[in-house]
């Protein structure tokens, strides 16, 4: 029995909303653990950014995880390092120590230490400081860390890990809740993840299971919280910077932030705008809330044409808040009583840069010469897609038993990004054949369920198929085919029936539903998605072979120094089950008479697959510094075996000559190659009409293009092969071929001119325009024209790119 599908399946079905539960990355903030469920309350915000996000230069941090919170502890003066240079993460935390952490804390988050420290009667802490000794009694005094009797403090004793979620909830109890910070005053944990803390005191094993649904805390593993452990002070800092981030505490200046970095489209095509609040604070160099303060928010999509040369807004720019662009007046917004400004909300549709700046009434900004607080907004298109595929090999239509295949449902965007839309619901129909012994019928199974997508907009289904008898290659193959369908029709989602062949979106009207979803009608097709995935033990079928080619590079620059440019191509055979054939000869041929072979076979080059890899790859030279095209394709015979026969052709009685199966990645197939030898291009390339864009790299900031010389019938392609060496040739045409195309290289820098259209652009927009795709995902720019082109970094060359006539 063959597979049921025989190519990767990729189905694709219309889906539309907004991506569930970001976190933002930029700024860096203190969030809960995605892994981690039950963290029910992490803070929305963080106290981390801005200023409180710069290199405090410790040098024996860098990469380890508790690098930005010690960074941000050093902002605060919390904690400072053992010298100017070196921090010390791994040593661990003494009562005395922490004691000065927290009342250094307590200012930035709202904590009203006593006006003057009370002693609290503690005998063993004279050999410290005026500052420790204050610490320690003030809070004693307010409850956040008590004494070990009435008359100890025990300055010296390690913190444990249970005691410092503790002292952590009780300072979370004075502190001031911030903005997107939980009132730990009204928090009772409802989960309980960790196994080892029932024997701690009542009052300690509450504080580790709320601080932990904070976010503050995590576990040693997932379910042991090793109270008794001592804390290092890198892990001190994570706690620390964890908990001000749910406090009023933010950094000296001005910060903005945002909950998510990342805005999600919305709509029929996934690009309406989504609404994204900012959160904008103004602190003194003491960390305290400063009160109406004006600020002025401006905004760009091109952070590098925002501003003029002398640092004033250019045209570039858009402002946000009040009535004068780049300029602070009456009606910018102002802080409030906790020094925040929170009623500023954007309609993000596309990448932004935010500045937020304050001064005097009539100032004007300098980008060269203003302070300001910046943040940057990625713009991600809404869900519009949803992609169906597994993780066989491409050419892979059977598995052989005891192998686990997955399958993947992920929603996607309409360029087939994953986009995180939780709870999206889909009909799964399982329908399992299985395998049995030789002569036996193998039984047949139905089930069907209703399964919604988790929070990274994903559905994984993994199926097995055991052998009934081992070493028995009779057995029955066995099967499973696999339907996706909507379970209810309110929820206006149809899925293509495209077997894996048609990735494209679905055309038609749609209507939005309650859950954000749109029904699309697609003309001719079925209303599901249908994979089918196929087990055996049976002997790989030659007919089945697959041969496909790959090379090294796409260009390479045409040269006749030396022995010319060099170039590789690998041809590499499989069978039915994605394992490597070897001992199969291999024969390599091209349409470019100074390739790997030309048209004539004169220099066809063949050889043998490897046995382990079933590859064999040619190097091979082409002596031109003439700039070409060239198509390689290969063929390939194997052996069937009919009746008694199996062997050459030569060795087969005539009426047996089908027994060879001729397996062809011709010039006309899709596994043929192409490959440029590209000449340095010059000011006579034709018009843009004429040269077409076949490589773009902004990376390299190279261009290769291919000037067309006419039309040709069949575009210059060869013929289907029928025998091994020679493919057949329409005389018809020989005198028009690929060959008689040229390519070209040319590259670009920061000094050139660039057009898109008509429109003069900077080189970044040129950039961005040269990778942006059409609808169906190809290039969306593909003619270039060149004007006094030289690669000579000095001078100035012009490019222009524009659209295919679509006429």
């Amino acid at each position: 029995m063959t597979g049921l599908l025989g190519r990767k399946c990729l189905a694709v079905l219309a889906v539309l909303g907004l991506i569930a539960a970001l976190l933002a990355v930029n700024p860096r903030q203190a969030t809960a653990d995605a892994d981690n469920p039950d963290v029910d309350n992490p803070a929305e915000y963080s106290a981390c950014v801005g200023a409180a996000a710069a290199d405090a230069g410790f040098e024996d941090i860098e990469g380890i995880s508790g690098e930005d919170a010690i960074n941000c502890l050093a902002h605060y003066n919390i904690a400072q390092g053992r010298t100017e240079t070196m921090f010390s993460p791994v040593e661990t935390i003494t009562r005395w120590q922490m004691a000065l952490f927290l009342s250094r804390a307590a200012g930035p988050a709202g904590v009203v230490l006593p006006a003057s420290p009370t002693d609290q009667g503690f005998t063993d802490i004279g050999a410290l400081s005026e500052a420790a000794q204050a610490a320690a009694n003030n809070l004693a005094e307010l409850g956040i860390m008590p004494g070990t009797s009435a008359t100890t403090f025990a300055p010296n004793t390690s913190v444990s890990r249970g005691s410092m979620a503790t002292m952590l909830d009780e300072f979370l109890k004075k502190a001031s809740p911030g903005q997107g910070g939980a009132d730990v005053t009204k928090l009772s944990p409802d989960d309980n993840v960790f196994t080892d803390i029932a024997t701690v005191a009542r009052n300690q094993y509450i504080s580790i299971r709320r601080v932990y649904e904070l976010g503050i805390t995590k576990g040693v593993t997932e379910t042991l919280y090793r109270p008794t452990q001592s804390v290092t002070r890198e892990q001190m800092a994570l706690f620390i910077s964890r908990t001000l981030a749910h406090t009023v505490a933010r950094p000296a200046g001005l910060s903005i932030q945002s909950l998510k970095d990342t805005a999600t489209g919305s709509g029929s095509d996934g690009r309406d705008g989504e609404d994204i609040n900012l959160v904008i604070s103004m602190r003194n160099d003491d960390f305290q809330a400063m009160t109406d303060v004006p600020v002025d928010v401006f905004t760009s999509t091109d952070p590098d044409t925002a501003f003029m040369e002398d640092g004033t807004c250019d045209t570039g720019t858009t402002q946000r808040e009040g009535s004068r662009k780049c300029e602070v007046d009456g009606n910018d917004e102002r802080t409030d009583s906790a020094g925040d400004i929170t009623s500023v909300t954007l309609t993000v549709n596309a990448d932004i840069t935010i500045w937020a700046w304050t001064g005097d009434e009539g100032d004007k900004y300098d980008n060269d010469e203003t302070t300001s607080a910046m943040l940057d907004l990625a713009f991600q298109k809404g869900a519009t897609r949803l992609l169906v595929s597994h993780d066989l090999d491409d050419d892979q239509t059977k598995m052989k038993f005891g192998r686990t295949v997955k399958v993947t449902i992920q929603v996607a965007d309409e360029d087939n990004n994953p986009v995180a839309k939780e709870d999206v619901s889909l009909g799964i129909m399982q329908v399992v054949t299985s395998a049995a012994k030789q002569g036996q019928t193998g039984s047949r199974n139905e089930s069907s369920s209703t399964q919604k997508t988790d929070a990274s907009g994903k559905i994984e289904l993994s199926f097995t198929q055991n052998d009934p008898t081992a070493g028995n290659n009779g057995d029955t193959d066995a099967t499973v085919v696999l339907t996706i369908t909507d379970p209810d029709a309110t929820d206006n989602i149809v899925l293509k029936n495209s077997e894996g062949e048609d990735p494209a979106v679905a055309e038609g009207e749609g209507s939005l539903s309650n859950d954000g979803v749109v029904r699309e009608n697609v003309e001719g097709s079925d209303t599901v998605v249908r994979m089918g995935l196929t087990w055996s033990d049976d002997d790989a079928n030659p007919e089945n072979h697959t041969l496909k080619l790959s090379q090294r590079d796409e260009y390479t620059m045409a040269s006749e120094e030396g022995r010319g440019a060099q170039s590789s191509v690998t041809a590499t055979v499989t069978n039915e089950y994605g394992e490597p054939v070897g001992g199969v000869n291999v024969v390599f041929n091209s349409n470019d008479e100074d390739g790997i072979g030309g048209i004539t076979e004169i220099r066809s080059k063949s050889g043998n697959t490897g046995a382990r890899s079933g590859a064999r790859r040619v190097s091979y030279q082409r002596d031109s510094d003439t700039g070409g095209i060239e198509t390689i394709w290969a063929t390939t015979s194997v052996v069937v075996r009919k009746g008694d026969c199996i062997d050459t052709a030569d060795g087969c009685p005539e009426a047996d000559a089908d027994d060879f199966i001729l397996q062809i990645a011709d010039a006309d197939a899709d596994g043929a190659l192409v490959h440029y030898w590209p000449a340095k291009a010059d000011d006579a390339t034709g018009t843009a009409e004429d040269d077409i864009i076949v490589i773009r790299s902004t990376e390299d900031k190279t261009i290769v293009f291919k000037t067309t010389k006419g039309e040709c019938p069949d575009d210059g392609k060869m013929a289907e092969a029928d025998d091994m060496s020679t493919p057949d040739v329409d005389e018809s045409e020989a005198e028009c071929t690929e060959t008689d195309d040229t390519s070209s290289v040319a590259v670009y820098d920061d000094n050139d001119h660039f057009t898109v259209g008509s429109q003069p652009v900077t080189m970044e927009d040129f950039e961005k325009e040269l990778d942006a795709k059409n609808e169906d995902g190809d290039p969306k720019y593909t003619l270039i024209e060149l004007v006094n082109y030289s690669d000579t970094a000095s001078d100035v060359s012009s490019f222009t790119i524009s659209e295919a006539s679509t006429s």
